[in-house]
């Protein structure tokens, strides 16, 4: 199990950006994460991450992965984490890559350096899951640099990379918010399978994605928790003042997907 228990993070200038946070992740659940900007999506995630950074500091609480207390961790123990223990799918996939290397020669080296391949099973295991991602053109895929491919094929070759190393857990961030209507619907699906073999942890202002793939979803406002439950039931019979006025807001579709727009 992933937990984050009664987490507390302080800012430079001593602000409280999360106050008390608890969520626990388990294999085959996906729990999601969502408020206004500024509410502490975002540094939830990278708390759990342990990526804070400008002078953020994790003031109370417990973050453990399988029991294991990853505060306690150092740097050179959280790299060799990566990828392999806590997956990670970025809001930007072109972050992600080196734009100067090819596709393929980067989902190479990970596999080889991650996994104990040799080359050629490297080169394998990376056009078989490309094709799982539904990028049947691997040897192009492979060829080209980041900067060729859009970002929805981009974001699929992450998640690539993820189902070829198959960590217990995968952290999302707004997975779906840069993407056009019909790669935000694959990237949904492989969501799904990799919910078969992880534990999500899914950032999100995307209603479709709560609703369809999160079992709890939390509403964080001024870095408090204010409510938790499904997406459905939070929308329907909210009781927090938060989010009585998000599910009094208008909903309107938007380049394919859900997205709250608020009354002034």
């Amino acid at each position: 199990m992933f937990s984050l228990n009664r987490i507390s993070v302080s800012a430079a200038d001593g602000r409280r950006l999360l106050h008390e946070i608890s969520c626990r992740v388990r294999h085959g659940e996906a729990i999601g994460v969502t408020g206004e900007s500024g509410s502490g999506k975002t540094t939830l995630l990278k708390a759990a991450m342990g990526v804070l950074g400008q002078g953020c500091a994790l003031e109370d609480g417990a973050i453990q992965l399988d029991g294991r207390d990853l505060h306690s961790l150092g740097p050179a123990e959280r790299r060799e984490m990566g990828g392999r223990a806590i997956g990670f799918i970025p809001q930007l996939p072109m972050t992600a890559f080196d734009p100067r290397l090819c596709v393929g020669s980067q989902m190479q080296a990970i596999f080889r350096a991650r996994l104990g391949l040799n080359r050629q099973e490297a080169a394998g295991l990376t056009r078989a899951k490309l094709q799982q991602v539904h990028l049947p053109e691997s040897d192009r895929v492979m060829a080209s640099r980041p900067g060729a491919l859009s970002g929805g094929m981009l974001q699929r070759v992450a998640i690539a990379i993820l189902l070829g190393l198959n960590p217990p857990y995968i952290v999302a961030d707004e997975p779906t918010s840069a993407l056009d209507a019909e790669n935000r619907e694959a990237v949904i699906q492989l969501l799904h399978e990799c919910k078969l073999c992880s534990g999500l942890l899914i950032v999100s202002h995307d209603i479709g994605v709560l609703s369809r793939i999160c079992d709890q979803v939390l509403v964080l406002h001024d870095g408090v928790l204010v409510e938790q439950g499904k997406m459905e039931e939070l929308l329907a019979r909210p009781r927090h003042i938060w989010t009585s006025q998000l599910a009094r807001s208008a909903a309107r579709q938007e380049e394919g997907y859900w997205k709250w727009e608020r009354y002034e």
